[in-house]
């Protein structure tokens, strides 16, 4: 049975697919639940925050749970197959989210998308997922989903409606905008307990 591939407009149209859009009708349902939430905020106490955060943390902190040896500077150049490692297919989305990160962090951004990587080894964002799979970081099925919450995020924070290669080549995005949206992307992961 051949092995399925990854590609980043794949990846675009599967977050497309997944990543849940809000009527008018459920975002004015949900602004007043959150409106309730605001209340009890303030009725905590400083040590009572204190304990909530902590108890959000992930067991292995910030870091990811899984521990990724990047290729170096010339090495990233190359195609993601010559990375190819055999698959762990225990890493949730979130974990790849992390991994994609730190991807973008150490190989850089570059803004043209569904283009895996530039001469230099950058990636876009979709392309730094892409990469943490062929790293061995999780299958196309969890990949699927990392795309997912990180359309999500777009839709939700952002209010982006078009899809993430479309966001990623924007005139003005910035590396610290790619990787926060990843960043923020693997936060909400997280906590979706995937």
């Amino acid at each position: 049975m051949p092995a399925s591939t990854l590609t980043v407009a794949d990846l675009d149209q599967a977050a497309a697919r997944i990543a849940p859009t809000l009527t008018e009708p459920e975002r004015a349902a949900w602004a007043g639940i959150t409106a309730g939430y605001s209340r009890s905020l303030v009725a905590k106490t400083t040590q009572q925050l204190v304990d909530e955060a902590l108890r959000s943390l992930p067991e292995h902190g910030t870091r990811p749970a899984v521990d990724v040896r990047l290729p170096g500077r010339f090495t990233r150049a190359l195609p993601d197959w010559a990375h190819r490692t055999k698959a762990d297919l225990s890493h949730k989305p979130s974990t790849q989210l992390a991994v994609a990160a730190e991807i973008l962090r150490r190989w850089g951004w570059q803004q043209k998308p569904h283009k895996l990587r530039d001469g230099r080894g950058r990636r876009c964002i979709c392309g730094a997922v892409c990469a943490a799979v062929s790293l061995g970081v999780g299958s196309v099925d969890s990949a699927h989903q990392a795309a997912g919450y990180l359309l999500q995020e777009l839709r939700e924070t952002h209010r982006w409606r078009a899809l993430i290669g479309d966001w990623n080549q924007s005139p003005g995005r910035t590396p610290e905008q790619a990787i926060g949206l990843v960043t923020a992307a693997h936060h909400r992961a997280l906590a979706a307990g995937h």
